[in-house]
């Protein structure tokens, strides 16, 4: 996926070209020192940026140790006074990000924004101007993700000219805005700092971890030739959706479908392990308890917990609810998503419009656990199979009726579960099947970026982990998270691998005009026609 013209030449000296006069503002080159103030855990490494190096000795590089009170500190004198200048500078992250502040004249404390370069948690870049100290959604300048990973050397650049801001990773434009609101605010109180900002996108301060060279900022709207360089060209930077998968789903006939779902069902088993161990429920025992009944008339609501996949004795919450009657009943897992809990999957005026409770008082054994956000969505797969041995395990149960739903992260996780799991007869994944593409297309947590797994396969192919098993999707029109062009071609895909299964029929997808929430009008009478419930039949 190429981001801009790949003919842009990155080749040259580290030194200002004849288009471009007058001194930096600020030009730290790190020599084993420093000109700003030092503050706290800042050391100097011979770890230097490579492609040939720069045109001057190079010897040194700082690091950052990523804690609070840690940066190249320059008070207050130091200002930008011009719409048009130039933050740049080499950086080497060790670790994944969180608002990582490259440099920054900006603090939130009393409105003293002027300018701040910060890597982002998904591994993009901001660049944000304030014309009079306040916050301006407008003036924000924001890449794709995935552009900047932690060990890697990259050159970064952040210009403004005039109201246009633009972003360069590598010499190449990867993004570029035209401000709403100009003018950039010169007479604030805040510290200009390399590697820190003291408060930013309401909280701080906002370290940087890893190493930076070469940090110049220079009152000019620079071009890519003026940049600080290597003698070599450092490579083209690409977008978030690779460009080739390690594991797509090719197949043309059901033998070679059979084989692709084993190999990838274990490849992402190694990818969740890799986070997250799993321990055996004999290694770690469930231990499934629930208190004091509640009647909610036509079933019988249990708070409970289980031990979950760790050994140290974290247990989940979770809600259990039996239907009235004689079993055996089918059951639903019921899935919150991100900061929902059990409570909000049974409550009727939620996002989720109670869509546990209805399944209950269809007549089925519920499971809805509270789960907790973890850094990858994924590492809570083990759990999930805990979820599935407590249902089969229940005499409530019918062990051969079993399926699962969720919202949002929920219908992630339904995913992975489905996917994982095949004693679930039935999956509704509801506000999550996209493509990579489209997942990409908007802002989303990055907890679905489970490493390794973006590269595996465009994610919507994970669903083909389900075949020949029934599945529906519930895609909203105007689901803000997964813009629905984007789902109706991960469908498209997904309904032509269900093809190659011999089971076409068996995905659907539900669309309707409404936001990012749960819908239901498909999915209980699917999900009855599988398992025998009657939630259709209940209002």
């Amino acid at each position: 996926m190429r981001l801009c013209d790949p003919a842009t030449v990155w080749l040259g000296l580290l030194v200002l070209s004849s288009g471009a006069s007058g001194e930096p503002l600020v030009w730290e080159r790190f020599e084993n020192s420093a000109l700003g103030i030092v503050r706290g855990g800042v050391s100097f490494s011979n770890d230097v940026v490579g492609y040939g190096g720069v045109i001057t000795p190079n010897q040194y590089a700082v690091v950052f140790d990523g804690k609070p009170g840690t940066s190249v500190d320059y008070g207050t004198a130091k200002k930008v006074t011009s719409t048009d200048f130039t933050v740049e500078a080499f950086v080497k992250p060790a670790r994944r990000p969180s608002y990582d502040a490259i440099a920054a004249d900006w603090n939130e404390d009393g409105n003293q924004r002027s300018w701040a370069l910060v890597l982002l948690s998904n591994g993009g870049l901001r660049f944000d101007v304030s014309p009079d100290g306040d916050f301006y959604v407008e003036n924000k300048l924001q890449t794709p993700p995935r552009l900047i990973q932690p060990g890697t050397w990259y050159h970064v650049a952040a210009v403004s000219e005039g109201q246009v801001s633009r972003i360069y990773v590598n010499g190449r434009e990867v993004a570029a805005t035209t401000r709403a609101r100009p003018g950039i605010f010169s007479g604030d109180e805040a510290n200009l700092k390399i590697g820190a900002a003291d408060r930013y996108a309401t909280d701080g301060p906002r370290p940087f971890h890893g190493s930076l060279d070469e940090v110049r900022i220079t009152e000019q709207a620079l071009r890519p030739a003026d940049f600080v360089k290597t003698k070599e060209d450092m490579p083209e930077v690409v977008g978030p959706v690779p460009g080739t998968y390690e594991m797509p789903f090719a197949a043309t006939g059901k033998e070679d479908a059979v084989a692709w779902q084993e190999r990838a069902r274990k490849r992402l088993f190694e990818l969740v392990g890799e986070q997250q161990p799993r321990f055996s429920t004999e290694e770690v025992a469930v231990d499934f308890q629930f208190g004091e009944p509640e009647d909610r008339g036509a079933y019988t609501l249990y708070k409970a917990s289980f031990q979950g996949n760790n050994k140290e004795g974290t247990r989940y919450p979770c809600l259990f609810a039996i239907p009235q009657g004689e079993g055996p009943f089918p059951a639903m897992l019921c899935i919150h998503g991100h900061g929902g809990s059990a409570e909000a999957a049974f409550d009727p005026k939620s996002i989720y419009h109670g869509f546990a409770d209805r399944f209950a008082r269809g007549g089925y054994v519920v499971l809805a656990p509270s789960f907790p956000h973890r850094e990858y969505c994924a590492m809570m797969l083990w759990d999930l199979f805990r979820c599935a041995d407590i249902l089969r395990s229940r005499p409530e149960v019918d062990p051969e009726r079993m399926g699962v739903g969720g919202l949002s992260m929920g219908g992630e996780w339904t995913m992975w579960i489905a996917a994982c799991d095949p004693r679930l007869k039935v999956a509704v994944v509801s506000g999550w099947m996209c493509t990579t593409d489209g997942v990409f297309s908007v802002p989303n947590c990055v907890c679905w970026e489970l490493p390794g797994f973006v590269d595996l396969m465009d994610v919507c192919e994970v669903h083909l982990l389900i075949a020949p098993r029934r599945v529906l999707f519930e895609s909203a029109e105007y689901d803000t998270c997964f813009p629905i062009r984007h789902t109706k071609e991960g469908y498209a895909r997904i309904r032509a691998g269900y093809k190659v299964f011999g089971a076409e029929d068996a995905a659907s997808q539900d669309v309707w005009p409404a936001g990012h929430e749960w819908h239901g009008v498909v999915a209980y009478p699917l999900v009855d026609e599988v398992l025998g419930g009657r939630a259709a039949e209940v209002e």
